[in-house]
């Protein structure tokens, strides 16, 4: 039941409620992502983080061929969708979705690879210990902003909420609960925000930042929300361990002759 809610979680597009607009220029890396259709419209989907001057990550389900989604085009140093004139935007070489994405829980990251390099400054990622370290999250992304996901998609919104069951920071380590009633696997992903604060439906794929010293650095990507969730938005989430992902980034990058 578990794995076909994540099958399912790109028909719910999940995963900024109660949270405020960025400013401009704030969190340049986070990405607009979506497509250039043929006829030279943009279609915009999800949200992402820049890694790299050529690589963006982003949620594996908005890789989605059957539902004609498939990544050729981010948007950085952007606020607006519709305010696009100052923004860079990139065109994608290819977009490389987790090969053990759909098989349970988990693993719901894609890698972006860039036809060239963004002038955009890239976020440092998170180690494990900064994360651990870490008790709360900003979620950033340009998805919906009210708790039944019905409007606000396009404008980038960050919230900070607490960040909630974690490996290797919870005292007995036993999280066979959890994982059960929320619908998560805690060696690949951690949960996040709740009681009105969360990411919603567009923000997939979008940054979970920490801080890390004076600036910040990408911990996790908006997945999706809990099993037990009562509103599409608003109850908390679950978010895709970057640090645990670290080898399968590094390996489609340099299929592409990018070193990370």
């Amino acid at each position: 039941m578990r794995a076909a809610k994540l099958a399912q979680s790109r028909e719910v597009m999940l995963r900024i409620v109660g949270g405020t607009e960025v400013a401009e220029g704030g969190y340049r890396d986070c990405a607009l992502v979506g497509q250039q259709n043929a006829n030279g419209t943009l279609s915009w989907f999800c949200s992402g983080a820049l890694i790299h001057p050529r690589i963006v990550l982003t949620a594996g389900h908005c890789m989605d061929p059957g539902h004609g989604d498939i990544p050729n085009l981010v948007a950085l140093s952007c606020v607006d969708m519709n305010r696009l004139t100052d923004a860079e935007l990139v065109k994608a070489k290819t977009c490389v979705r987790h090969p053990s994405y759909g098989q349970g829980l988990g693993h719901d990251i894609s890698v972006i690879v860039l036809r060239d390099e963004a002038k955009t400054p890239p976020v440092a990622r998170a180690s494990t210990s900064e994360l651990t370290a870490s008790p709360k999250t900003t979620l950033v992304g340009f998805g919906n902003s009210d708790v039944l996901s019905t409007r606000g998609f396009g404008r980038k919104r960050e919230v900070s909420v607490d960040i909630g069951f974690l490996r290797g920071r919870t005292p007995d380590g036993q999280l066979d609960g959890p994982e059960h009633q929320l619908g998560f696997a805690s060696e690949l992903e951690y949960t996040a925000g709740g009681e009105g604060y969360d990411s919603c439906n567009g923000d997939s794929g979008g940054p979970s930042y920490v801080g890390a010293g004076s600036t910040y650095k990408l911990a996790g990507l908006t997945s999706r929300g809990f099993d037990d969730a009562h509103d599409p938005c608003g109850d908390g989430g679950v978010y895709t361990r970057v640090d645990v992902h670290a080898s399968f980034i590094q390996q489609v990058a340099a299929q592409y002759g990018v070193s990370i």
